[in-house]
């Protein structure tokens, strides 16, 4: 899964002060990424499919795949055109912010694990909401324009691209996330580890108390909202792959058939016919599962760091 970056912004010559936070790109990090970019696809496609739905004024039906459709090269080859198309619309607009502001981007492609991934890399010194603007602009302009496309022109061509330009934007979230913690007047530059696939965010030029420290300029509800977030993507992951690998399990042993239910909720139906998949995900419940486990996350940090301090 391609997923799209800003990378290699600087401060400015003269700040030569400790960053109060740094973000990282790591292995670790680049792993979990990947993983929720492959959840947040199917997700999506599942989403916008609700939407196509009702643009057509009816509700979403299970999913039925066949062998003939599963087969079709022009089908694949029209997903794979969509996708890449998506993929260049995605970093021009993440160019195109980095040049509002003043930054002349380059283009490239990359590998992550075994993944490929698109970058727009530039070298200027960001504010917190310009930074969060270059981050953001791909998935807000590319989600809305391809809503109102879907709407005025309803069509399953349109799930393909938006799905690829929201799993696309897993990793810009993940930066965006940790820049939200911060006031608006922090500054953005370079990690201070060379060549390191990251930023450091920096205390604003004004400041020169030593006590400036990242504990004491996060904002405690935007840290708790981001915690909540970041635990409801683990918490998703999790779920994912669990009910995959029941999937998987079922067609391993021949059976073809799981049925996942709480209470009266259905999580998940998936059915094997002759030359015929049906799949039925509860998306309601498997979200408030999902957000739930965040929050979770999210008190539990708040409580360990609370505990933690002197």
């Amino acid at each position: 899964m391609a997923a799209a970056t800003s990378e290699g912004v600087t401060p400015d010559e003269d700040a030569v002060e400790e960053p109060i936070e740094t973000v990282r790109l790591t292995r670790s990090v680049a792993a979990g990424l990947v993983l929720v970019s492959v959840v947040g696809f199917f997700a999506s496609v599942y989403a916008f499919g609700a939407v196509l739905a009702a643009s057509y004024g009816t509700s979403l039906e299970p999913i039925v795949l066949s062998a003939d459709a599963l087969s079709s090269g022009r089908l694949l080859l029209g997903a794979v055109g969509l996708g890449l198309l998506s993929v260049v619309a995605h970093e021009l607009l993440h160019g195109l912010f980095m040049a509002r502001y003043g930054d002349a981007p380059s283009y490239g492609v990359g590998v992550s694990l075994i993944f490929p991934y698109a970058y727009a890399r530039g070298d200027a010194s960001y504010g917190r909401n310009q930074l969060l603007a270059v981050l953001l602009a791909p998935l807000a302009i590319g989600t809305a324009g391809g809503i109102v496309a879907m709407a005025i022109f309803p069509s399953p061509v349109w799930i393909v691209p938006l799905a690829v330009n929201a799993a696309g934007s897993v990793g810009d979230l993940w930066m965006a996330l940790a820049l939200w913690r911060h006031p608006a007047d922090v500054r953005i530059g370079e990690h201070p580890r060379p060549n390191a696939r990251g930023f450091g965010i920096y205390a604003p030029d004004s400041e020169s108390d030593p006590n400036d420290t990242v504990e004491n300029r996060r904002r405690p509800l935007a840290d708790f909202l981001s915690r909540t977030l970041a635990g409801t993507a683990v918490v998703a992951v999790a779920l994912a792959a669990l009910l995959s690998g029941l999937v998987f399990r079922s067609l391993a042993v021949g059976t073809g058939t799981v049925v996942v239910d709480v209470g009266p909720w259905t999580l998940l139906r998936h059915e094997l016919h002759t030359g015929v998949v049906v799949l039925e995900i509860g998306a309601g419940p498997l979200t408030v599962l999902a957000v739930g486990g965040g929050l979770v996350w999210a008190l539990v940090g708040t409580v360990w760091d609370v505990l933690g301090k002197p």
